[in-house]
């Protein structure tokens, strides 16, 4: 994992100067009607669009397929905290970071994420050439506080310096969750919108586990907080037509997101979303196989307004589709 974290508050630095065209991070953020009604969708570029969730939780994704390498500067007048992913493509990006005293070069690809608070300071950014994906969330160290005290507290620690820069290798599970963000930006079923907050909770709780909760994570449970893991199981799969809204359970069981995130996994192996998603897919295999109804009437039944999306989900559990499992299952009889 690479992490720097400077020592030397920049507001005590000389700021350095800033070309006319650099990027305004205090525009791109704060633009008049970006943080009106959900979405919407903002394009700022040829390359990037903000969608700006009522929660004070920005969604920054960019996506760019270059000939040439090409470069721009960000200075960073917001005070915000940065959690993004780079999703696909061979491209990386290069930045050189300044800010009057300390100076330091990182380089970003495919399956990187990163958190970074760097307010003050000016980016220097060079996109190699070829294509490049990812997202990034965009969010005050208030409304975090607002959310989780305990994972701001966490992250406290880290951003009293005024700047900070972690980067580490993403894993399945957490760029599972990034590129589930950018897929959900084009979709206008009811309830995306609850689906996008929920996963920037997810990736933001992850990342921040997998970047600082290394040093932290139990290597046990208490009875107690056993007992709330089970209380939180059985929420979770009480409605399994209901996706999991991690703040929800969280508030429930009286502790943080991550907090839940670490202590789940700890006692059964198994993020939130993945148990719940196999508890869904083991009940959609129970009732395709127990009874007639259509295969889009147990997609409704499980929550999918998509029967497209049900039945990947489906394939991705069990390696054949609905109808497959049927045709088998009616030829063994």
């Amino acid at each position: 994992m690479a992490e720097l974290d400077p020592k030397t508050t920049p507001s005590e630095a000389k700021r350095p100067e800033a070309s006319p065209d650099t990027i305004s991070a205090e525009s791109v953020y704060n633009r008049p009607g970006a943080a009106d009604a959900l979405p919407p969708i903002v394009t700022l570029n040829a390359y990037t669009q903000l969608i700006a969730l009522n929660t004070g939780i920005r969604i920054l994704y960019w996506q760019s397929t270059t000939e040439k390498a090409f470069r721009y500067s960000v200075r960073h007048d917001d005070d915000l905290i940065y959690f993004g992913a780079y999703t696909d493509g061979a491209a990386r990006l290069e930045a050189h970071c300044h800010d009057g005293l300390a100076s330091y070069n990182t380089e970003g690809g495919c399956n990187d994420a990163y958190v970074a608070y760097r307010p003050g300071c000016l980016i220097d950014f060079t996109k190699t050439a070829g294509a490049g994906s990812g997202v990034t969330i965009a969010i005050s160290p208030s409304v975090l506080a607002e959310l989780s005290a305990e994972d701001a507290t966490v992250l406290d620690r880290r951003l009293r310096s005024g700047h900070c820069f972690s980067q580490i290798r993403g894993g399945r599970e957490l760029m599972g969750l990034a590129t589930g963000l950018r897929a959900a930006r084009n979709r206008t079923v009811p309830g995306n919108q609850l689906q996008m907050l929920g996963g920037s909770l997810s990736f933001m709780g992850l990342l921040v586990e997998q970047v600082f909760g290394q040093d932290e994570t139990p290597t046990r449970l208490s009875r107690a907080e056993v007992r709330q893991m089970q209380t939180v199981r059985d929420c979770l799969l009480a409605d399994l037509a209901a996706p999991p809204r991690l703040d929800r359970l969280a508030r429930q069981a009286g502790m943080s997101v991550s907090r839940l995130q670490r202590s789940f996994r700890l006692l059964y192996g198994s993020s939130v979303y993945a148990l719940f998603q196999k508890e869904r897919m083991d009940e959609a295999r129970r009732l395709l196989l127990a009874d007639d109804d259509s295969i889009l009437s147990v997609a409704a039944a499980l929550g999918y307004s998509n029967p497209g999306h049900f039945s990947a989900a489906f394939r991705r559990q069990f390696g054949l589709n609905p109808s497959e499992l049927r045709r088998t299952a009616r030829f063994r009889r």
